[in-house]
């Protein structure tokens, strides 16, 4: 019988010595020989197709404790393993899959952001708004701008941590388009934010999906001493360009690059969709 000296082995199954001494430590496969008064360890032919297979399975993703008992089981056992773990395996696709979506939807807020910051604060604007896949749930109480929605912004992110998703640092609410004496008669009648899902099975929320449109528009850092007179700005000039009609203003508040120490950190922008 031809014996391997361990760099021999290594070579022919093209892995490092330090591998095969780590998979000798775990008991993955031993040296069939060792010299007791060197230690070095030597190996059989046979040997190499047992390293390829341990090689194998772990490019598969498996853990050397996974594999140590995947070479423990039978044929059938075998069979059901690889079925479970190609269902993990697709779990973990899907995962990837959203997570790319989410890192594509964050460029694009900055994006989005960084234009926003271009134009002068409290001047008003036409942009076009791309298409948005958002999730809407209503207030269970009363709020206004001069409220702290935290307890309703919390509920929206439970919803969609029970679906396994999060939401995209940005927030939005709705009411509207009306004249009001006062900050406090805005009335938010919805809450969203973007979302990376096709679906979204529950009762507590809606999916929809915002069409790509033009927007009628007015940027500022959040501040709820200014924010009726911005809001009053933007209804009477979009009505002297567009007309008096019922229709929904869109209140949207991303961070500003992540930096975030209290609410003023937050752009703020309102939109009106200009009639086609």
């Amino acid at each position: 019988m031809n014996k391997l000296s361990i760099g021999k082995m290594a070579k022919m199954c093209n892995v490092s010595i330090q591998t095969l001494r780590y998979y000798d430590k775990v008991d993955l496969i031993k040296p069939i020989f060792r010299n007791e008064s060197n230690n070095y360890r030597y190996y059989n032919i046979s040997q190499v197709f047992r390293v390829n297979i341990i090689k194998y399975l772990q490019y598969s993703g498996l853990s050397i404790q996974d594999i140590k008992g995947v070479l423990a089981l039978d044929n059938y056992d075998l069979m059901e393993f690889w079925k479970q773990q190609e269902k993990e395996i697709e779990k973990e696709i899907v995962k990837l899959q959203q997570s790319k979506r989410l890192i594509e939807g964050q460029q694009e807020q900055l994006h989005q952001l960084s234009i926003v910051k271009a134009i002068p604060q409290g001047e008003t604007y036409v942009r076009t708004i791309p298409e948005e896949q958002v999730v809407w749930i209503k207030p269970k109480s009363e709020l206004t701008p001069l409220s702290y929605p935290d307890n309703e912004v919390s509920d929206l992110d439970n919803i969609l941590l029970e679906k396994e998703t999060v939401a995209n640092l940005q927030y939005g609410f709705s009411y509207d388009l009306k004249d009001y004496k006062k900050l406090k008669d805005i009335k938010y009648n919805g809450i969203f934010t973007r979302v990376f899902v096709d679906q979204l099975e529950t009762s507590k929320a809606r999916l929809e999906v915002i069409p790509s449109s033009e927007y009628f528009c007015i940027s500022f850092l959040w501040d709820r001493t200014k924010y009726y007179d911005f809001y009053s700005k933007l209804k009477k000039e979009f009505q002297i360009k567009y007309g008096h009609f019922s229709t929904k203003v869109y209140e949207l508040s991303t961070v500003d690059n992540y930096k975030y120490t209290n609410e003023k950190n937050f752009y703020t922008e309102l939109r009106i969709k200009i009639p086609t």
